[in-house]
């Protein structure tokens, strides 16, 4: 079959054989010569009649004529990508997906922008769907399931996954409002097993719709926890049929706040927003503006817009269509849709890629031309390689499309930070069955492995020009990382006076950022690529928990550590650098004062870095034995003692050179249960530094991971405040690189294992969890795997211990609860076979969050 451009930009279908025939009862494609293409890329069309926006100079619905080839094959190979089709939709699970995001559990969850099975919409009214990794789809909800689309209909935004594990998303249309007439749009919640509930519905007062209409942008959540958003519509302004749109705060209960109401000389129709590293957010205006192309624009949470930036027609690039991105060196990176030299292949220009300083410096870093890709829609991924990667919505050398007058059916590219691009796919260059018209945003997976949408196209041809597909694309090689040990020193203490590394303490339900090298106390190097912290909470009450990441990047929906009864906690985290100069960022869900000391960072290898050596974890000191230099007495009180650690030949073989060690230190309180305000340890032949390495004020016994680096002939030094005894084992150490020698790989946090899941009960006993074979996907190449364990028991439980599937359980332990609290502890596992054994002394719920692994 052949669709054909009708009138108006509409397209009309030619049938080669009654089997080619849509399928009529899903209401897809009632009338062929009416239905319209419904992407992201007509903004108008996603609005009520009587609340679109003028006229561009150009007409969004041009399009003059569409082929599909339909063939077999599913996985497609380029001179340099294989792309892989994982879903085709067929309308009743969803037409025309948009961007998806990967859950804290793995799975991929997004949504499509019409499909499902309400017929109160033409081709239905848009759904929500969680997909595995490798491509087995669920559809979660259909949306126009409530009456008069109370829930909302077309959702054309992600979602995003918010610090209480439940997604949020916007639809454009539907709600209660009777001021538009498909309705003005919603807000809602997604729970990850399908229950929603709609927060807002905008203009569901009086006109005009001074809260907005038509949201069509992804959320935000801010570091203050709330959300924050915008509306293509509605609003103050009468400079535009049916408002220019509106920046607005919501928060998860669904009190809403309109920050600002566009008013089209700063801009209309404004895309999503991105929280800077200054915590100020910025986004762009598809319209509007000086010259009525567009602008870039900066917002403070509290409200007050400046432009940074107006764009100028064709000259630099024109209608910015997406979000920007945030890199790494603190710039700003996004798309024109059009804009940039006419030329044969594009009459308005085939689009830009820019960057922008947070000032509004702009430099023009791609010009497309067609042939390598025409009309970014969608923003960029900065992905692990320090690259970016985007698709086109037409172009590429496939000549089966033509979209506003240009031809190919899409791309998908990748681009340095110096502005070197490279088409890694053309879309439809042999077969559609990868999809057509790619307009959304892809997004990196804990596997490496990039997945994106496509918004026609695949293996149905249900919907009009097929109802799209969600793909994968082999990701950038990832960049190995190898260790360069340091002294312990203190980075942060929000206990000290307020400044850049101290105070205040981090309020609730806010995160804060700090730029690690800038602290020149303890001279970390801008080269530093992932820190080895300790982290500490001194909670003002209580602390659900805190959560520690890469700045820029998403917060993750894990956590690095729980003090639900408000005590001092410390647990050893590896973290990745993040923008503004290498900033790790920390959440808290309650007030508390933290301190991060750092004990060594990770680098690309060179002179000087050292690799990771796996040992199946092992017992090297335990004071409750009989005296020697590896076991008892117990430490005294305020006395430094000298561990020589490698007079263990059982747990370390003879000959090696380690210059650290990754252990686990466990504190056994004293019979008269004595408290211990602070454990430290450091190489020997150090002076003793001011650093903690674990607290146990409630004289339980508290386990924490540390990777320390050797001293003197190998040795530790240990001082304990109080009276305790002390086991220490270890899983691994770091040495000069040889053979057997693995480097890390950080990923971005994945849920490997939650045993409450599926109403699971508590478990005792020994348990095997297939590391590899999970959501996450670390590569089979993995030797070892860097953990947080929390285990949730629902009494004492004395202790945990995880360690290479298929080997003995070994006489060591990874963290314990004796006094039955939710407790976690950081672990670099080794695996032989992509599994784990873990055994819990008691009945426990078991979390396991994978941030990292390290291979050859």
């Amino acid at each position: 079959m052949s669709f054909e451009s009708g009138r108006d930009g509409e397209l009309s279908i030619a049938y080669s054989s009654d089997a080619e025939q849509p399928i009529q009862e899903m209401n897809v494609s009632p009338t062929p010569q009416s239905q319209p293409i419904t992407t992201n890329m007509f903004r108008e069309e996603a609005m009520p009649t009587s609340h679109r926006s003028p006229s561009s100079r150009f007409s969004l619905a041009k399009i003059a004529h569409i082929v599909f080839l339909f063939c077999a094959a599913m996985a497609i190979a380029s001179p340099a990508q294989t792309l892989t089709t994982l879903v085709s939709f067929d309308g009743t699970n969803g037409y025309s997906p948009n961007s998806v995001v990967q859950g804290n559990d793995g799975n991929l969850y997004g949504t499509t922008t019409q499909g499902g099975l309400s017929n109160n919409c033409t081709g239905g009214c848009g759904t929500v769907y969680k997909m595995t990794p490798s491509g087995t789809l669920t559809t979660l909800y259909s949306f126009c399931s409530q009456p008069r689309c109370a829930d909302g209909t077309t959702p054309y935004a992600a979602l995003i996954q918010a610090a209480d594990g439940n997604f949020y998303g916007v639809a454009a249309n539907g709600g209660n409002s009777n001021n538009c007439t498909d309705g003005c749009g919603t807000v809602f919640k997604i729970t990850p097993n399908g229950t929603l509930t709609t927060l807002h519905t905008f203009c569901s007062g009086s006109l005009p719709c001074a809260d907005g209409s038509g949201p069509s942008t992804p959320l935000v959540q801010a570091t203050d926890g709330n959300f924050y958003g915008t509306t293509i519509n509605g609003g103050n302004s009468n400079n535009c049929t049916g408002g220019c749109g509106t920046v607005f705060k919501i928060t998860s209960a669904g009190a809403l706040n309109t920050l600002h109401s566009f008013s089209d000389t700063d801009g209309s129709q404004p895309n999503g927003l991105m929280q800077a590293t200054d915590g100020n957010f910025y986004g762009a205006t598809f319209t509007g503006g000086a010259n009525g192309t567009g602008t870039i624009f900066k917002i403070t949470p509290s409200g007050t817009l400046i432009i940074l930036y107006s764009f100028e027609f064709l000259d630099g690039g024109d209608y910015p269509s997406a979000s920007l991105v945030q890199a790494t060196d603190g710039n700003l990176y996004g798309t024109t849709l059009l804009g940039g030299p006419e030329n044969g292949s594009c009459p308005n220009g085939c689009g830009t890629i820019f960057k922008i300083t947070l000032t509004g410096t702009l430099t023009t870093l791609y010009t497309f031309a067609g042939t390598d890709g025409a009309l970014p829609d969608a923003g960029l991924l900065q992905a692990t390689d320090g690259n970016f990667y985007g698709t086109t919505t037409s172009g590429g050398t496939a000549p089966n499309c033509t979209f506003l007058e240009t031809p190919g059916c899409g791309t998908v590219f990748k681009i340095t930070p110096a502005g070197v691009l490279t088409t890694l796919y053309s879309f439809c260059s042999s077969t559609c069955m990868s999809g057509v018209l790619p307009y959304a945003t892809l997004v990196q997976a804990t596997n490496g492995t990039l997945y994106g949408t496509a918004s026609g196209g695949g293996a149905n041809d249900n919907c009009y020009y097929g109802c799209g597909t969600v793909f994968s694309l082999s990701g950038p090689t990832p960049t190995p990382l190898q260790f360069i040990p340091v002294t312990p020193c203190r980075v942060v203490d929000t206990r000290q006076t307020d400044g850049e590394f101290g105070g205040p303490p981090i309020q609730g339900s806010t995160s804060r950022s700090f730029p690690i090298p800038q602290n020149t106390t303890c001279n970390i190097p801008a080269s530093a690529t992932a820190y080895s912290l300790n982290v500490t909470v001194l909670p003002h009450t209580t602390l659900g928990y805190l959560t520690i990441w890469p700045t820029g990047e998403s917060q993750p929906v894990v956590s690095t550590m729980n003090s639900t009864d408000g005590r001092i906690k410390a647990n050893a985290a590896i973290v990745p650098a993040g923008g503004n100069g290498g900033a790790v960022s920390v959440y808290v869900t309650n007030t508390t004062d933290v301190i991060l000391d750092i004990d060594g960072y990770f680098a690309t290898p060179g002179s000087g870095t050292y690799q990771f050596y796996p040992l199946t974890p092992c017992r090297l000191v335990d004071t409750r034995g009989a005296d020697g230099d590896l076991g008892g007495p117990r430490l005294a009180a305020q006395a430094q003692r000298s561990f020589p650690l490698l007079e263990s030949t059982t747990c370390i073989p003879t000959g090696l050179n380690p210059l650290a060690y990754s252990l686990n230190f466990t504190v056994i309180p004293n019979p008269s249960r004595q408290q211990l305000g602070y454990l430290s340890v450091w190489p020997a032949g150090d002076t003793q530094p001011v650093v903690s390495t674990l607290n146990n004020p409630t004289a339980t016994v508290v386990a924490n991971a540390a990777i320390v680096p050797a001293g003197t002939d190998g040795d530790i030094d240990v001082y304990a405040f109080n009276t305790t005894d002390l086991l220490i084992d270890i899983n691994g150490y770091f040495a000069a690189p040889g053979t057997g020698g693995l480097s890390l790989y950080p990923a971005a946090p994945c849920r490997v294992l939650d045993t409450r899941q599926n109403h699971g009960q508590p478990f005792m006993g020994e348990k095997t969890v297939n590391v590899v074979g999970s959501t996450c996907a670390p590569p089979s190449s993995a030797q070892a795997y860097v953990f947080n364990a929390t285990v949730v028991p629902p009494g004492s439980m004395p202790y945990l211990t995880l360690w290479p599937d298929g080997e003995l359980r070994p006489v060591a332990s990874t963290l314990n609860a004796y006094d039955g609290f939710i407790t976690s502890n950081m672990a670099i596992v080794p695996t032989n076979n992509g599994s784990i054994d873990a055994y819990a002394a008691a009945l426990t719920q078991l979390l396991l969050d994978i941030s990292g692994y390290f291979a050859p």
